[in-house]
């Protein structure tokens, strides 16, 4: 516990279950019970610790928090007696991570902004990802729904187009909406806080959970996500005349592209497929590029959390440069794809993860040909 300057104040970092013994005015209201999983050992892995196959996730539910505060674009909770609750900030990301963050923020006691009614808060670390909106932020609006949760205000972000479409899509009304910047700070009469989807317990703060490379997506999420917006594509006439063999581009990608993408993609090109760009397509048109792919060849990307709308026996082929994400094969597995990762170079954990590389052809060329003669 650290104290702050005269604007600030000392703050707890306690688990909600501790909160919730000292304050019965906390309501629970459980989704789903904890969730054991199973999956195929990732092929690629050189640390399987860093991407497990098994494990638990806790159970799911929504909180209402009396007089709770949030605070900055990660939603920062704490209720009235100033205990920051951890499990609202963490997934399978090491506690000790957030812990240093919330011990080094200041708080404003003097800028709160109190809200009267309910103030539903989606947001979390990670939330500007296209991956983590699709797998962290959307669950909790779809254990909402599950509740019948209804809300006055909505604490969530919508800094990018895709934000801004899903939520859009969702019929939230931007009247509603408090936009959660650094400095935002807000205490609600009802603060509701949906957990993370996909939390391992036991949680631990140990090296191999602050490094996790694998963003989990719960079976019923899926569920909800195809339910939820494939319908739409049907619904808004969506007749995008789009080639069954995809290849996704990161040319405009802040880093980790490919170098001699050219290159690679003329070689497939001869095989029939399109290049695609997925920056410049909606978020409609992104699930319809994969709805109707049967053959899909991407780099490792958030791009690919889009294989959640592709139908069963879809060809994935996810190509790796200096990465040990486990999260597309896990997920095309729950999926029923055909999901093949090929190892164009040598890799080390952690180590340049982000940089760009040019791709062996030669390599790729092989792993076709030995596993994919007739694509």
């Amino acid at each position: 516990m650290l104290l702050f300057s005269t604007y600030s104040f000392s703050l707890q970092v306690r688990s909600i279950y501790d909160v919730m013994l000292h304050n019965n005015e906390i309501r629970y209201y459980k989704c789903y019970e904890p969730i054991f999983f199973e999956y195929q050992p990732f092929p690629l892995a050189h640390h399987s610790y860093f991407h497990p196959h098994k494990g638990c996730f806790d159970q799911s539910g929504i909180f209402i928090i009396p007089k709770g505060k949030a605070y900055g674009e990660w939603g920062m909770v704490h209720d009235h007696n100033n205990c920051f609750i951890k499990e609202f900030h963490v997934t399978t990301n090491s506690l000790y991570k957030y812990v240093s963050i919330i011990h080094n923020t200041k708080f404003p006691s003097n800028k709160i902004k109190k809200f009267t009614g309910k103030v539903a808060v989606i947001t979390s670390p990670g939330f500007q990802f296209y991956g983590h909106w699709i797998g962290d932020i959307l669950a909790k609006f779809a254990l909402l729904e599950m509740k019948n949760i209804q809300y006055d205000w909505l604490y969530v972000p919508q800094t990018t187009s895709f934000m801004k479409e899903t939520l859009s899509l969702l019929d939230v009304d931007p009247a509603k909406i408090i936009n959660p910047y650094d400095d935002v700070y807000i205490q609600a009469d009802e603060l509701i806080v949906p957990s993370s989807p996909a939390k391992f317990i036991p949680l631990q703060a140990n090296y191999a959970q602050e490094h996790f490379k694998v963003l989990y997506f719960p079976k019923w999420h899926i569920t909800w996500l195809q339910q939820t917006f494939l319908p739409l594509l049907r619904k808004h006439n969506h007749v995008d005349n789009f080639c069954e063999k995809v290849f996704i581009s990161r040319q405009d990608a802040s880093n980790r592209k490919i170098l001699n993408e050219d290159e690679i993609f003329h070689y497939f090109e001869q095989k029939g497929f399109i290049h695609y760009n997925l920056s410049e397509m909606s978020f409609m048109q992104q699930i319809n590029l994969f709805h109707q792919a049967k053959y899909i060849v991407s780099p490792h990307g958030s791009g690919l959390t889009n294989i959640i709308f592709c139908n069963p026996k879809t060809c994935v082929l996810e190509i790796f440069q200096n990465q040990f994400d486990a999260t597309f094969w896990y997920l095309s597995e729950m999926l029923h794809l055909e999901h093949h990762c090929i190892r164009t170079q040598n890799a080390h954990y952690l180590e340049d993860a982000k940089s760009n590389t040019i791709v062996s052809l030669a390599a790729i060329e092989q792993y076709i040909n030995e596993n994919l003669p007739n694509l």
